[in-house]
């Protein structure tokens, strides 16, 4: 009976031996991840780069952002009346001053517009007429005062309709002045100006089209200054105080955080406002990848790396980096912090200077799925 149970006790740690080597064997690839052996001609045939990781500290986030004006440096020209544009004096990309011309615009309406701002003025000349003649009646005591305030109000509403007349040519963005129009162009036909200095970033309609009113014909941009719209999680935007510093790095440009909005869209991202403090090489309306230096960061005990995108790829439901070996290249895994379009935040533990796989990926993965 004894032999009995030494058996089955030896069967036991044979067992349990077994299942250790198996766990072993296992948690190998995690812990000592595979060699991929290439030499230098190897490397070459398959199109393999390398470039250096630059290490980053822990207050450093990487996110996109949209190159945009400040809050009412933009503004929309748009047509004022039913007519056409008769002809073009600017295009995309002009800058233009505060005033400038930008087209010239034909409009019936116009012209009876200003037909009726004229008609005011000669019943608000008739009204001052008949208001001093009624004051001189009652100064000699002909009339009484209620006629002369009956001629006063109706004087005061004459004045009114002028003022009317001339605000409605002014809100067309044309002007009532219409002589110089007049020996020019035709009287039903003015110059659209620009409101303010800048750039003309879009030009909708074409010499000769006819137009709606209200449909938009220029829009203009006053870059001189200019923020960052910046999308990110959550998780980031908990991270950003303003006040905190954002580089733009392939554009040369700094800017600064100057508002954080704790609320998310509907695709879950929060926003934050940079006004640009170096502009750079920005321009309106691109998309860059941004470096956002957050104030408040959360302390970790694992080293950071600003590796290229690219250089990442998805294995097994983690990302790996390809690190560059004395003979070859070994996929270790690594935690993704953030990524932009450029740039991936990432913390693993590799020497300080470790070079990294950033062209070949798919032949190194190939050859990875091959050895396992």
């Amino acid at each position: 009976m004894s032999n009995s149970i030494g058996s089955k006790v030896l069967s036991g740690l044979t067992l349990c031996c077994a299942l250790g080597v198996g766990l072993s064997h296992a948690q190998t690839p995690t812990t000592q991840p595979k060699l991929l052996a290439l030499d230098a001609k190897q490397q070459a045939a398959l199109g393999v780069q390398v470039a250096t990781p630059g290490a980053a500290n822990t207050a450093q986030l990487l996110a996109s952002a949209l190159v945009n004006t400040l809050p009412g440096k933009d503004v929309t020209v748009s047509a004022p009346y039913p007519g056409q544009l008769s002809r073009l004096w600017v295009g995309v990309g002009d800058r233009v001053k505060a005033g400038a011309p930008l087209a010239q615009f034909t409009s019936p309406m116009l012209g009876e517009a200003r037909r009726q701002w004229q008609e005011a003025q000669l019943e608000l000349k008739n009204a001052n007429s008949a208001l001093q003649r009624d004051q001189a009646m009652l100064d000699e005591g002909i009339i009484p005062a209620v006629r002369v305030q009956i001629t006063r109000n109706k004087q005061e509403a004459a004045q009114a309709l002028v003022q009317a007349r001339e605000a409605e040519l002014h809100a067309a963005g044309i002007g009532a002045n219409a002589d110089h129009d007049k020996a020019t162009m035709g009287y039903a036909s003015g110059t659209l100006t620009a409101p303010i200095a800048g750039v003309v970033t879009q030009a909708f309609a074409a010499v000769g089209q006819r137009v709606e009113p209200g449909a938009v014909l220029f829009k203009l941009a006053d870059d001189s200054s200019l923020q960052l719209d910046i999308q990110l999680a959550s998780d980031k935007a908990a991270q950003l105080q303003v006040g905190d510093a954002v580089a733009v790095p392939s554009r040369e440009a700094q800017a600064k955080i100057v508002g954080v909005s704790r609320a998310v869209d509907a695709s879950q991202l929060a926003r934050a406002r940079a006004v640009v403090t170096h502009p750079g090489r920005l321009q309106v309306g691109e998309v860059v990848a941004i470096t956002l230096q957050a104030k408040a960061s959360t302390a970790t005990s694992a080293t950071r790396w600003l590796v290229p995108a690219r250089a990442l790829t998805p294995w097994n439901n983690q990302s790996l980096v390809f690190v560059r070996q004395s003979t070859g290249f070994t996929a270790q895994p690594v935690r993704v912090l953030s990524s932009n379009d450029d740039l991936a935040l990432v913390e693993a533990n590799w020497p300080a200077h470790a070079q990294v796989a950033i062209s070949g990926i798919a032949a190194l993965r190939a050859l990875l799925q091959k050895d396992e």
